[in-house]
């Protein structure tokens, strides 16, 4: 976690936030498929390291302790009590899993042609619209991931990005502007320029990220991202104190 750290200080950031991927609560097992996630017994130490890491680096860079979550229809609660022990700076809400299967894993592509792109995206933005709603999230992240394997969003399927964007509003939780899109297939930033454009008119806020997998990725593609963002129309971001926003300007 440290390289991150020294990455980060070396690319000129003031700050770094942490957000490693809940426990996979929502599958059966103590702890389900730990290479895609922490289990139970890591995540108070993960907390511990980062707290660790803000007090080494204090002065020098905000070391910031957030969380990824995935949101579950039904267990909501369960996800509550997960996040409740902690200070959380950040907490981002993610879809991962749909209908019953990873929509982003390797392999993952193929749902597209047997179960058909609009039934998952369709079912994607159904849970990103109740994820928004929730109240457990202070970002909403890749508002558009069924796309990573270049699967487009069908024509059929436009109604429920549209309400997803509209729960997105609602909610008032921000969207990340991530370039973590750039190094998949479809190479291109999360959102799409449309979908940014339309959530950032909507006065939806953004947070900048490279949703970062390795020390190499901190602050990827940055000024892709800044572009994005100002094409369209941003003209602030958000970072996140104690789940506070704060305001800056691009």
């Amino acid at each position: 976690m440290r390289e991150y750290v020294e990455a980060a200080i070396a690319r000129g950031l003031h700050e770094v936030a942490f957000t490693d991927h809940v426990p996979l609560y929502f599958l059966p097992g103590e702890d389900p498929e730990p290479e895609f996630a922490m289990t139970r017994s890591e995540l108070p130490r993960y907390v511990e390291a980062v707290e660790a890491l803000r007090r080494e680096y204090a002065g020098r860079i905000d070391v910031l302790l957030g969380l990824e979550a995935d949101y579950y229809e039904g267990l909501e609660e369960e996800l509550a009590e997960i996040l409740e022990p902690y200070p959380w700076d950040v907490v981002l809400g993610s879809v991962h899993w749909v209908a019953g299967g990873w929509v982003d894993a390797p392999g993952s592509a193929r749902r597209h042609e047997t179960e058909g792109s609009a039934a998952i995206w369709g079912e994607y933005y159904r849970l990103l619209a109740k994820a928004s709603a929730s109240g457990l999230f202070d970002v909403i992240t890749h508002f558009d991931l069924p796309k990573k394997f270049g699967h487009r969003l069908p024509a059929a399927s436009a109604g429920a990005e549209a309400q997803a964007v509209d729960a997105a509003v609602k909610a008032g939780v921000a969207v990340e502007v991530s370039s973590a899109g750039l190094r998949k297939t479809v190479a291109e930033i999360y959102p799409a320029s449309g979908l940014l454009s339309r959530l950032v008119s909507r006065g939806v806020p953004v947070v900048l990220s490279s949703d970062a997998h390795a020390p190499a990725e901190v602050a990827w593609g940055r000024e892709k991202v800044l572009e994005a963002a100002r094409s369209a129309g941003a003209a602030e971001h958000v970072s996140f104190r104690r789940r506070r926003a704060r305001r800056h300007p691009l």
